[in-house]
């Protein structure tokens, strides 16, 4: 029932850019990753929440080969910028060609380094929208970092809270699964946000800074 679900929720939903469609199938052919990326649905949930939210500053934790980055960039208004973290250096040079396709690659910068670093660089109270879909075990650093960069009220995006369903296994094992359940439960008592899970995909942690 679950997989009709989708199924049904995918046909429904816009389709994607001819240049996202050719990035989703490079990225499987490349790196067999492709599952990797966010998806349509997901991508253009979080379009809207972009858009609906009037970002013009935006940070990724984790480019991989582009897809969400695009995606982010595609709903900023045409003077935005989203700046984007990446420490592969194989995913960042398939996303810098495809943001070189898009028209609106030239919204997006590229940072090649560990993302807690550029991070670090980025003044507080300075950014609108924060996605982060990274490596599991630093996500709560990320959180931290994230909610010192955004301004009052603006939105953290979080990707893979439910971790292929691991996290609701007693015990939990795999170390990954651990990492995220730890996340989920530092949002949970956070004081100072709004935030609400959705099951889409993978699990979404929906964070609004106060």
């Amino acid at each position: 029932m679950h997989k009709i679900i989708e199924q049904y929720v995918d046909t429904h939903t816009d389709g994607l850019s001819p240049v996202l469609q050719k990035l989703v199938e490079e990225t499987e052919k490349k790196t067999g990753r492709s599952r990797w990326s966010i998806g349509k649905v997901e991508g253009r949930l979080m379009q809207f929440l972009v858009k609906v939210s009037g970002t013009r500053n935006a940070v990724e934790i984790g480019t991989f080969t582009g897809f969400s980055a695009l995606m982010i960039a595609e709903a900023l208004p045409a003077d935005g910028l989203l700046v984007t973290c990446e420490s592969n250096q194989t995913y960042a040079e398939i996303a810098l060609r495809y943001f070189a396709k898009s028209p609106h690659g030239r919204k997006i910068r590229l940072e090649l380094k560990p993302a807690i670093e550029t991070l670090k660089g980025i003044s507080d109270n300075s950014i609108d929208f924060v996605f982060i879909d990274a490596d599991k075990p630093s996500y709560g650093s990320y959180l931290d970092e994230a909610l010192r960069v955004l301004y009052p009220g603006g939105m953290i995006f979080v990707d893979n809270v439910f971790w292929r369903n691991k996290i609701f296994k007693h015990p939990i094992t795999n170390e990954n699964a651990k990492a995220i359940a730890a996340f989920n439960k530092k949002v949970k008592d956070a004081d100072g946000v709004e935030k609400v899970m959705l099951s889409v995909r993978d699990g979404i942690y929906l964070i609004r800074k106060k």
